[in-house]
């Protein structure tokens, strides 16, 4: 009798898996593609074969999003990307949740700050500077309708990919809010991107692949004095500091003299700090399923149970035409092939704050009480 039941359970067994296979089988055509398109590789047949599992697996959910999406029933696309073949808590693990730092070098900016030459808005030319944590500037100043840069003045945004096997998006988010805001004073359309790496290896240190928040590679710059430079001069490599990597590669390029903050939930002075030119620094929850594998449309966050912490750059808000939506721009660090060419949407709406932990570059150019 217990060899009959053994023999049963064992073919229950065979049965389920060889169904969960099937129905989770790709073509191999398809997944050679996939492997070739990301570059892929796995340390051997087992890890590959669950990858490719968990690539079919998701595909399906991907596609029964999707088909929500045609209905009607959502508002936004998803799509196959770099991050396919792997489980949504492998994903999440990516992205641990940060503490900022519990002392903060913000300072307040000039009595006056220029609106940026290329960018320049609407309204007063000059806007008050945030004091320190930036607070709300004169309610007599509002921010216009809309502020789209690359859509109103052409602005070429260089998306970056910041990989799976380094944490960096505080890096990465950091210096392209300075690379963005260098670019919009210069009025340069398509500025030479900046080195995260340089950021990862020098702010970071030992730490700089782990949990960092984007203050550190402020205080780095602006409280330290220490220069910036270009991915040319300091190429990334999306890995762990190793010795005697923080080595200078090529000329500086910037200096950081000041940064602010917004208080968390303070979308107004975030959206007003965006439209006077100021490339702004957010922390969002990265761990969903749809974040994962977001491709078009406007991003509504959904409720998940886990958390993390991942950074992105506000660089503009807009509404969309058809829907009426309202809704952020941001600039994200998981390649172009990721979102809208590597930009997402969100919706703006009161219900859902964007402005969490936020920072952004307020002044450029060499801090005087540095060394």
């Amino acid at each position: 009798m217990n060899y009959v039941l053994a023999l049963a359970l064992t073919i229950l067994t065979l049965a389920t898996f060889h169904g969960s296979w099937a129905i989770n089988h790709v073509p191999t055509a398809e997944w050679s593609e996939y492997m070739q398109m990301y570059q892929k590789t796995y340390p051997n047949t087992a890890a590959e074969a669950l990858a490719q599992y968990y690539y079919a697996y998701n595909k399906r959910m991907i596609e029964n999003h999707n088909n929500l999406f045609e209905r009607g029933q959502r508002t936004f696309k998803l799509k196959i990307n770099q991050f396919t073949d792997m489980r949504l808590v492998q994903f999440n693990a990516l992205f641990p949740s940060i503490t900022p730092p519990t002392t903060s070098f913000a300072q307040p900016g000039p009595e006056t700050i220029e609106a940026p030459v290329s960018f320049a808005q609407p309204g007063p030319e000059t806007i008050e500077a945030p004091v320190s944590f930036a607070q709300p500037g004169p309610e007599t100043i509002e921010a216009p309708v809309s502020y789209n840069p690359s859509k109103n003045f052409g602005y070429m945004f260089s998306v970056e990919n910041q990989g799976t096997k380094c944490n960096s998006g505080w890096a990465y988010a950091a210096v392209k809010a300075i690379e963005i805001l260098q670019a919009q004073q210069d009025g340069d359309i398509n500025p030479p991107a900046l080195s995260a790496q340089n950021i990862i290896d020098c702010a970071g240190g030992a730490r700089g692949c782990k949990s960092q928040s984007p203050q550190t590679a402020f205080d780095y710059l602006a409280r330290y004095g220490m220069d910036l430079h270009t991915e040319g001069d300091y190429m990334n490599n999306n890995t762990q500091t190793e010795p005697g990597m923080c080595v200078p590669r090529g000329p500086m390029i910037t200096n950081l003299a000041q940064y602010s903050s917004i208080p968390d939930g303070d979308d107004e002075s975030l959206k007003r700090f965006v439209a006077a030119g100021f490339p702004v620094v957010v922390e969002f929850n990265p761990a969903s399923f749809e974040f994962m594998h977001y491709s078009e449309g406007i991003y509504r966050p959904s409720n998940s149970r886990s958390t993390g912490s991942h950074f992105m750059v506000v660089i503009g808000y807009d509404t969309d035409e058809e829907s009426g939506k309202d809704y952020w721009i941001l600039l994200n660090s998981f390649d172009s092939t990721w979102g809208e060419q590597g930009i997402m949407r969100i919706l703006r709406d009161s219900s859902i704050k964007l402005a969490k932990n936020a920072i952004f570059p307020s002044q450029l150019g060499k801090n005087p009480e540095t060394p």
